[in-house]
């Protein structure tokens, strides 16, 4: 097992007890007990929890797995006695307990012997589970509803099938929790410091049905991206695509989106200008864009969709997709290839992965370590730090899961699982927030305030919409802030005038240092702060004299040069005075 990291970004709350986020990230279970297996056991640790809505459980084992898939093939089964009952249901392998529902992760099947029988699927049972791909440590999820835990006891045991072996012996003892689930749904403006928003898209070729536009027409104009990398467009052309667009997200003038294709199912869009493009990596289509100006340098934009699915030729062909990218971008960054990438460039990777089965691929995609070096050449570091990329463990705006993908057919074998990615350069850049655009947990008033339906996201693909906001990372330079007050030009509201508290007292989205709204020659900041006068009336004490020439001030004696205000103090004070009064006649 690879020892990589995946950096956590806690967009929102930090669980509570019994609130678990499914994202591939296991601090949250830092402080739930776990049953520790003994030495040779194939269980090396396990833990349950829950709240209202949630069943929760955590497992590392001692070998590298995929939980349900045949690369890295197991036998283990999950037993869950819903009443903690050894007399009803069957007592699977003599384990003790009463077992009325087995999931049999192997054939991907759960198998119900208590309120029904036979076989359903995990979506059936509202199963989910993270990663989707090989590893020692997994979190899963059952739908309390689905799955029938009501609030008597439960007991949980894991079961290796291959070697007979029960774990925790008797199993976990587990009295489920009624605490509301605590997330805080996700804001999806964009925060301060933010250059670009980036969004990945599988749009399952449906950007041609007018049903589904309807759908990513509301996602995107709630969203508004600047840059937009599709997968499974293979039905429609560029320019289609700019149409659609320029409809949904018109830019201001005559400008248009620009929008460039590879040789068949990738696109970037983007407002700003593609500058370069490179269709020849298989199945990942990079290209050169200019965003906003406080990068300085362009962005390396790349729009991928890995092989799909298991079984060993695909997973061979996913891991050389990965080898021949990472080979391409150490060109870039060496100087060497088709692209030569300035120093410090901001590289954006992500898009529809198809991380199953094995883990190889987003590790190569991470580290830099290639698999094939015969074929693709030598491993590097792929950060201009001389680390790794980062790779982000987004949340769903109003869910506490990771899952960009689910199928509509509630009897699929496949639960939903993490396809989509989002990776960067955490050198060049940094990632401001970022989140999954899933609509059907929204609440109206959400739906609402964005404009969309609850059924949207299904709507329009069975993948969602990944985003991240993206500023400024530590090796590229900081933005310019003209007026030196600790707020950059690119976020201050005057940029030429002196204003850390950026106060808009009308909320025109100018700041009140630079602002005269009633037109009398005083400045907003002036008129409220200095002067007590109503910067909404250019005549406050209504004599009929305007505000500006009535309350015009020169330097006392010329006593102290630039102390317009009169109080033996060259301040911030007197630039207010001298800016409102700036072209006045006194």
């Amino acid at each position: 097992m690879k020892n990589f990291i995946l950096t956590f970004l806690a967009f929102a709350a930090f669980p509570a007890w019994g609130q678990i986020q499914l994202d591939n990230q296991f601090e949250d279970w830092s402080e739930i007990p776990h049953s520790t297996g003994a030495e040779g056991s194939p269980f090396a640790a396990a833990a349950v929890t829950s709240n209202a809505d949630w069943l929760y459980l955590h497992i590392e084992v001692g070998e590298e797995v995929a939980l349900d898939e045949n690369a890295l093939p197991n036998d283990y089964r999950i037993l869950l006695d819903l009443d903690d009952d050894p007399n009803t249901g069957v007592d699977y392998a003599s384990m003790g307990l009463g077992v009325d529902l087995l999931i049999n992760l192997a054939s991907r099947q759960a198998i119900r012997y208590t309120n029904g029988s036979g076989i359903e699927s995990f979506n059936e049972i509202g199963m989910r589970a993270a990663p989707t791909y090989s590893g020692t440590e997994f979190e899963l999820a059952f739908d309390r509803d689905l799955t029938q835990v009501g609030e008597s006891t439960v007991r949980i045991m894991w079961y290796d099938n291959d070697e007979q072996i029960g774990f925790p012996a008797g199993g976990l003892e587990h009295i489920p929790l009624d605490a509301p689930d605590t997330f805080v749904p996700v804001s999806i403006a964009r925060p301060p410091g933010t250059l670009n928003r980036v969004a990945f898209w599988n749009v399952n070729n449906r950007m041609d049905e007018l049903f589904a536009q309807q759908a990513m027409k509301r996602i995107l104009q709630a969203v508004d991206p600047d840059i937009l990398a599709l997968s499974e467009v293979s039905n429609v052309s560029a320019s289609y695509v700019q149409g659609l667009l320029n409809d949904w997200l018109p830019l201001a003038g005559d400008e248009s989106w620009n929008v460039v294709k590879d040789d068949w199912d990738l696109m970037v869009a983007s407002k700003g200008v593609i500058l370069s493009s490179f269709p020849s990596v298989m199945r990942q289509f990079p290209a050169l864009v200019e965003g906003h100006p406080g990068w300085g340098v362009p962005l390396l934009i790349t729009s991928s969709h890995l092989k799909c699915c298991g079984g060993s030729s695909n997973e061979a062909q996913r891991q050389a997709e990965a080898d021949e990218y990472m080979a391409f971008l150490r060109d870039a960054m060496n100087g060497e290839g088709d692209l030569v990438l300035a120093p410090n460039s901001p590289v954006i990777y992500g898009g529809d992965l198809n991380m199953v089965g094995l883990d190889d691929p987003i590790y190569t995609l991470v580290s830099g370590d290639i698999s094939d070096e015969s074929t693709y050449g030598p491993d590097f570091s792929p950060d201009w730090d001389g680390t790794a990329l980062t790779e982000h463990p987004l949340l769903q705006t109003d869910h506490a899961f990771d899952f960009t993908w689910m199928s509509s057919n509630i009897n699929s074998e496949w639960m939903p699982g993490k396809l989509d990615y989002l990776i960067t350069s955490d050198a060049s850049i940094e990632l401001k927030a970022g989140f999954v655009v899933r609509t059907a947990d929204m609440s109206e008033e959400r739906l609402a305030e964005f404009g969309l339906l609850a059924d949207d996201a299904l709507d329009a693909s069975d993948h969602f919409l990944v985003v991240g906001d993206l500023g400024l990372g530590d090796l590229l330079g900081s933005a310019p802030d003209s007026d030196g007050d600790g707020v950059n030009d690119y976020e201050d509201n005057c940029i030429y005038a002196e204003n850390p508290g950026q106060s808009d007292f009308n909320g025109d989205g100018i700041g009140d240092a630079c602002s005269d709204t009633d037109g009398d020659g005083l400045s907003d900041a002036l008129e409220i702060n200095v002067y007590g006068t109503d910067p909404l009336a250019a005549d406050t004490d209504e004599d009929g004299v305007n505000d500006g020439l009535e309350l015009c001030v020169c330097s006392a004696l010329d006593l102290c040069p630039g102390d317009l205000s009169n109080d033996s103090v060259v301040s911030v004070a007197d630039l207010l005075l001298l800016l409102g009064l700036f072209g006045a006649t006194c």
